[in-house]
């Protein structure tokens, strides 16, 4: 092969590889203004809406989803989701009443 044919071939392959990474896609886990969370793929690393994420599957981003978006936690936002219910309090005991009194 010629100089000039190997040149052009190398300066191919590497505008190949570049173009490439340049359009390399992220998958990002975010929650709508519903309270609803779905996975997108996207070119940017993070968007306003974004709760996980950048992942480089969607496989990976549909795992991180299941952690951040339980069913039950449906319209919350993850911090209300992980917050316990306060303890109810017990009612205070009833004195027991003498069968034998009338009221």
């Amino acid at each position: 092969m010629k100089p000039k044919h190997l040149l052009i071939l190398l300066v191919g392959l590497v505008f190949a590889l570049t173009s490439a990474v340049a359009y390399a896609q992220n998958w990002l886990v975010i929650k709508d203004s519903k309270g609803k969370c779905r996975v997108i793929e996207s070119k940017k690393e993070k968007t306003d809406k974004t709760i996980g994420g950048p992942f480089k599957t969607k496989a990976e981003a549909e795992k991180a989803k299941e952690k951040l978006c339980p069913p039950s936690a449906a319209g919350k936002k993850p911090e209300e989701a992980k917050k316990p219910e306060p303890a109810k309090k017990p009612e205070p005991a009833k004195k027991p009443t003498d069968p034998t009194k009338k009221p």
